[in-house]
């Protein structure tokens, strides 16, 4: 069983997530901002971080960087709605800082099903 990262703020989005991921057959370790995030994360047991770009406290741009210091190669789903921009600006950011994948909000479930996969397989 593979262990993700689910680094969400809303409250019902991560439960849907994380029931997904659970229903996927991974085991979840939710972190509700980055910096929790950074106190949970495990590079020893830990897969993949599945993080959500907007944000209180620490944002996901900010927790990717930090992530890729302390484990670099760290494979990271970046997930946003955009916030006031376009999502594709914050995710094209995202990947250049070092997510191997992202996620559009709202995604069909398929979608990260298949992101994980492919993180884990690489």
């Amino acid at each position: 069983m593979n262990t993700i990262l689910l680094v969400e703020d809303d409250p019902a989005c991560a439960a849907m997530l994380r029931t997904a991921l659970n229903t996927f057959g991974h085991q979840v370790v939710l972190a509700p901002d980055g910096k929790q995030a950074l106190r949970l994360f495990d590079p020893q047991s830990m897969n993949v971080a599945v993080v959500d770009l907007m944000m209180p406290e620490m944002d996901g741009m900010e927790l990717i960087m930090r992530l890729q210091e302390r484990e670099p190669g760290v494979r990271v789903i970046a997930m946003t709605g955009g916030g006031r921009g376009k999502p594709e600006a914050y995710l094209r950011m995202a990947e250049r800082l070092g997510a191997v994948k992202s996620l559009a909000k709202p995604f069909p479930l398929e979608a990260l099903r298949q992101a994980v996969g492919e993180c884990l397989d690489a």
